[in-house]
C-alpha cells in the first residue's frame, strides 16, 4: 500500500476498492456483537452479583468505543476498522484534495462514528418493543401513547429504508466513478479513505542500543505501550473476522453428529411449579415461559413483575420483556 499512498497529490487520490470499503464497514459492525458477547461471558460466572450489567451493554460499548475511536482518530485519522485495513480519511475540498483532516471534521467524524450506530440500534430496539408489544395486545390507552408508538415503529422502518438506499445509491456512484465518497456520512463532511502510508518502525535492536547508551525515555516506553495496545486489537480483530468465516464455514454441520449432552437435573422447586403458574399459583393460562430461567407463567402475571423488577421472580435472574415467549399450546 506503500507506493499506492505515494501517488497523492493535491488534485488525485488512489481510492481504495469497493471490496475494500465493504470489508471495513462489515468488520465494524462486528465489533459490538463480540464485545456484547465477551460482557455477557464475564458477567456469567457471577449472575446474580454481575447480571444488571447487561442492562447497561450498549452504553458500555459507547464508552469502550470512545476511547478507541478517540485513539485511531488521533494517531491515524482514521476508525478502528478503516486503520485494520490500511485506510485513512482525507479531506476534499472543491474537488481537490487536502491531506489532513481539520480538527472539526476530525470531531464531527467521531462524533458520527459513535452516536449513529448507538442511536440506529437503539431506535431498532425500541421500534421492536412496540412491534411485540402490538403483537401481545398491549396497546397503549393514551391516543398520544398509541401516536408515539406509532411513530417510532414506522419513522424507523422508512428512515433507515432510505438511508440503506442512499447507502446503496452511493456505491454505485464509487464504483462508477462518479463519486469519490464511499458513504453518505462522509460526503456531508467533504470526507473520503484512501490508503494510509507506512510508519517507521523502530526495531528491537535499536531499542536494545538506546538502553544500552541510556537515551531510552518515557516517549519511547510510551510508543511501544501503544504498539503494543494496537498490535492487541488489531490481532483481536484477525481472530474475530476469522471466527466469523469459520462459524460461516461450518454453519451447516450436520448437528446429529455431535454428541447429546445429557439432560439436566429437575430442581425441587421446579417440580412444585408442574402445572400452576409460580406466581399466581393457580391453573397456567396463556402459558408463557421466560427463557432465562425455563419457568412458564401466565402472561398476566409475569409481564407486570419483568417490566416492575427486570429478573425471574424463582431464579432471581436478569430478564427484560424479549425473554418471554409465549406458547400456543391449543
Amino acid at each position: 500500500m506503500a507506493e499506492k499512498g505515494a501517488h497523492l497529490t493535491g488534485t488525485t487520490f488512489i481510492k481504495p476498492s469497493i471490496f475494500e470499503v465493504i470489508a471495513q464497514e462489515s468488520f465494524a459492525s462486528t465489533v459490538e456483537p463480540a464485545f456484547k458477547k465477551l460482557l455477557s461471558f464475564i458477567a456469567s460466572f457471577n449472575i446474580e452479583r454481575y447480571g444488571h450489567l447487561l442492562r447497561w451493554t450498549d452504553e458500555g460499548y459507547l464508552i469502550f468505543n470512545t476511547f478507541l475511536q478517540c485513539h485511531y482518530f488521533n494517531k491515524y485519522s482514521a476508525s478502528f476498522s478503516e486503520a485494520f485495513y490500511g485506510l485513512k480519511r482525507i479531506t476534499i475540498i472543491d474537488s481537490k484534495v487536502k491531506c489532513s483532516l481539520s480538527n472539526k471534521q476530525r470531531n464531527l467524524s467521531l462524533m458520527l462514528s459513535l452516536l449513529f450506530p448507538y442511536i440506529k440500534s437503539k431506535l431498532s430496539q425500541l421500534s421492536q418493543k412496540y412491534e411485540f408489544e402490538d403483537i401481545d395486545g398491549c396497546i397503549p390507552q393514551s391516543k398520544w401513547q398509541q401516536l408515539y408508538h406509532n411513530c417510532i415503529i414506522k419513522g424507523n422502518m422508512i428512515i433507515f429504508t432510505i438511508y440503506e438506499f442512499m447507502v446503496l445509491y452511493n456505491y454505485i456512484l464509487y464504483i462508477s466513478g462518479k463519486s469519490a465518497y464511499t458513504s453518505p456520512l462522509l460526503r456531508l463532511l467533504s470526507i473520503t479513505l484512501t490508503y494510509t502510508e507506512p510508519e517507521p518502525i523502530i526495531s528491537i535492536s535499536s531499542l536494545l542500543k538506546k538502553i544500552k547508551v541510556n537515551s531510552f525515555g518515557v516517549s519511547d516506553g510510551i510508543d511501544i505501550f501503544q504498539r503494543m495496545v494496537t498490535a492487541s486489537l488489531e490481532f483481536a480483530a484477525f481472530f474475530l473476522q476469522f471466527l466469523s468465516w469459520w462459524t460461516q464455514e461450518h454453519y451447516l454441520v450436520n448437528l446429529l453428529s455431535l454428541p447429546i449432552p445429557p439432560p439436566p437435573k429437575i430442581p425441587e422447586i421446579a417440580k412444585q411449579y408442574k402445572g400452576i403458574c409460580p406466581i399466581c399459583h393457580k391453573a397456567l393460562r396463556i402459558h408463557t415461559v421466560l427463557s432465562v430461567s425455563g419457568y412458564v407463567f401466565c402472561y398476566q402475571c409475569i409481564l407486570p413483575v419483568i417490566r416492575t423488577n427486570r429478573k425471574c421472580p424463582v431464579t432471581k435472574y436478569p430478564a427484560k420483556e424479549d425473554d418471554l415467549i409465549r406458547l400456543y399450546l391449543d
